[in-house]
């Protein structure tokens, strides 16, 4: 992946139940900076300044579903929503990424405790 530019975006989180992405990049971070893979869609580069997210977009039950997730492989299972969402007031994130925000996708789990959880 090249190093695309992207639009610094907040995180979202219902703080009554607080944070719930298992020690995800959402536990640790107020914002991250989201990218289009191939595509430069804001002014802002790739920094140890706020973790980078990808947007992924794909087809669930014949329509379109947005998230997005780290650019770092999981550790387990895969990618899932902890519970947060991703948004900006700048008006390109409506135009590149999506018109709400999208969820975050940062949450990992062994095989075992998705099994568990899985019950």
């Amino acid at each position: 992946m090249a190093n695309e530019k992207g639009l610094i975006c907040s995180i979202f989180e219902d703080k009554r139940i607080g944070n719930c992405s298992n020690g995800g990049i959402s536990s640790t971070n107020t914002e991250v900076l989201v990218i289009v893979e191939g595509k430069d869609i804001g002014p802002f580069e790739q920094s140890d300044d706020r973790p980078t997210v990808k947007v992924v977009r794909r087809i669930i039950c014949g329509e379109e579903y947005v998230h997005v997730e780290p650019l770092a492989k999981p550790k387990g299972v895969g990618w899932m929503a902890g519970g947060t969402v991703v948004s900006s007031c700048d008006s390109r994130f409506g135009r590149e990424v999506n018109n709400y925000p999208v969820s975050l996708h940062d949450r990992c789990e062994s095989q075992k405790d998705y099994d568990i959880l899985s019950r």
